[in-house]
């Protein structure tokens, strides 16, 4: 639970960004969402509990609690008999702008009661979350993970992936695939006791089979990987591919069509892989590099992420979702990787560097068996170096209970157009970390203190006050929404160009149509910083010059390449 000390440092950074945090929720009153809060603050997903603070308006103005005693008792009365389980809540009184404030601090949901729900709804209509910043209603789905998550943490029942698939027999295993995983365990582990097994032996021993009714039946993870056709026993287990036109989902090529490919790869996990990763590079751009004097190219994406990336769909989405693959998104700027099922508790968005779990240990367990992942949980802590030291942004990240999303970005930040922006900033003494967030924010939105954090390789504190201190330079401004608190930069840039100075309009909108794919005029006032007139007119220009392609009229326009 947090302590009297983190719920005050929780208030002061929400009154000062204005904003709710993840930990985190403020209520002016009583009534059925102060209610929906302290069942939502139970079922956080980093299992740590929050804070909620009676006293705050929606718009985050200190109004105070007039009868603290009596509010106290009833929000005491609810936590002991509104929930399906005693939520043994701590009570601090605090005050700001000589208010007083009233601090609940609510601990997590006990194992077994999972998920904390309003007795008098049941757990399918009366259970709610905190996801990220926000409180709202779990799914019937995240309901029934949750229960079944709590049922495989008491041990009461084996995870998914150890489970009996009844639909399919031993026959189903192909003893060649699994003679293939031994010697190649024996040839990393020479001393492994695999190789003194019988086949039958080895998949005990790995959860590959389980007993049903006196039958030794294939798991998941059995099936996985030692069965030449996976999918016909788990179809939701295929990975789909897409290759973009354009920056949008709805963008549209030259022939009218949504996408350059659109594939569905099959077979094992480790064939899935190896498949996806080859389809990636086939398709990315290459970058020259200069190392010792010598020129070599390599992928604009770093080889490590992209297959950590893939890696990690494969081993913590849910299976038990049948309705929805892992889809790889390849787009002009960026690759997205959406995973079914979320993220598995207790990892969060905010902790997944630091907190490390596995919704199916068999099948990660396999994984590293076949050098796909490290058994250090250097994984995605690898994933954040390696894109930074190939200058680029820090994965962007959102769950929102149903799929985890990842996005790599391919703009290198400290590109020679990039170096040739920050030249406005020439007069300021900036930081090596202050120059990278400046050059994130230019391909970029808004930048939250988790991608300060991993771009600069600090911690989340050293994150907020590095950011705070950019803040007090004028250097950036600080938004706020019911999502959370993010920077951006102040005003206009001073010299907005993204790239050389000496070239003109025209053909620097042709480079950014050459890298988008396609591009709308929104695209062109945004990221060249050029005026929305004066955008228009060059798209006009080009057009008639036959330089782009106009697609569409009036607001939905768009542009590409001849």
């Amino acid at each position: 639970m947090f302590t009297r000390v983190q719920a005050e440092e929780l208030l002061t950074e929400a009154l000062a960004s204005r904003s709710e945090l993840s930990e985190l929720e403020c209520k002016s009153g009583m009534g059925n969402a102060l209610q929906h809060a302290l069942c939502a603050t139970a079922n956080r997903k980093d299992r740590n509990g929050g804070v909620v603070v009676i006293g705050v308006d929606e718009k985050f103005n200190v109004v105070g609690v007039e009868d603290i005693e009596g509010v106290q008792k009833l929000v005491a009365d609810w936590t002991s008999q509104l929930f399906n389980t005693q939520l043994r809540a701590d009570f601090e009184l605090m005050e700001r702008d000589g208010r007083p404030l009233l601090a609940v601090i609510v601990p997590p949901c006990p194992s077994g009661f999972r998920p904390c729900h309003l007795r008098r709804d049941g757990p399918f209509d009366g259970s709610w979350i905190r996801v990220g910043n926000t409180t709202r209603k779990m799914t019937p789905d995240e309901v029934r993970r949750e229960i079944a998550a709590d049922e495989v943490a008491r041990g009461t029942v084996p995870a998914f992936d150890m489970s009996p698939v009844e639909s399919a027999d031993r026959t189903a295993l192909d003893d060649g695939l699994v003679a293939e995983y031994v010697a190649m365990v024996m040839k990393a582990r020479p001393g492994s006791q695999v190789g003194r097994m019988s086949v039958d032996e080895v998949l005990r021993s790995i959860n590959a089979v389980a007993q049903v009714r006196g039958e030794w039946r294939p798991t998941p993870a059995g099936l996985l990987f030692f069965c030449p056709e996976p999918q016909r026993y788990l179809p939701q287990s295929s990975v789909e591919f897409l290759h973009l036109w354009g920056p949008e989902l709805t963008s549209l090529g030259p022939d009218g069509s949504r996408w350059r490919a659109n594939r569905e790869f099959k077979g094992t996990l480790p064939q899935i892989i190896v498949a996806v990763e080859a389809a990636l590079l086939e398709r990315i751009a290459t970058r020259g590099i200069i190392d010792s004097f010598r020129r070599h190219d390599e992928p604009e994406y770093p080889r490590f992420a992209l297959r950590e990336a893939i890696v990690n769909a494969v081993a913590h989405r849910d299976y038990t979702l049948r309705g929805s693959r892992i889809q790889v998104r390849l787009f002009p700027d960026r690759i997205e990787v959406q995973t079914p099922g979320g993220l598995p508790p207790p990892v969060t968005v905010d902790n997944i560097e630091d907190e490390q779990t596995a919704r199916n240990e068999a099948i990660v367990t396999l994984l590293q068996d076949y050098d796909f992942m490290e058994r250090r949980g250097y994984g995605f802590n690898g994933l954040v170096a390696e894109m930074r030291k190939a200058g680029l942004a820090p994965p962007q990240m959102w769950d929102d209970g149903a799929s985890f999303n990842l996005v790599l970005k391919s703009h290198v930040l400290m590109s020679p157009e990039g170096l040739e922006w920050l030249k406005q900033f020439s007069g300021i003494d900036l930081t090596p970390q202050e120059r990278l967030a400046l050059a994130y924010l230019r391909v970029n939105q808004k930048l939250f203190n988790r991608d300060y954090a991993r771009l600069a390789d600090v911690t989340g504190p050293e994150a907020t006050q590095a950011l705070r201190r950019m803040v007090e330079r004028g250097l950036l401004a600080m938004k706020s929404t019911r999502g959370g608190a993010y920077y951006v930069l102040t005003g206009k840039p001073l010299a907005p160009s993204l790239f050389t100075g000496q070239a003109g309009d025209d053909e620097r909108i042709l480079e950014l149509a050459r890298k988008r794919g396609r591009i709308a005029r929104r695209d062109v006032v945004r990221e060249l910083g050029i005026g929305e007139k004066t955008a228009s007119l060059a798209l006009r220009r080009l057009v008639r010059q036959a330089k782009l392609l106009k697609h569409g009229t009036r607001r939905g326009s768009s542009y590409s390449l001849p």
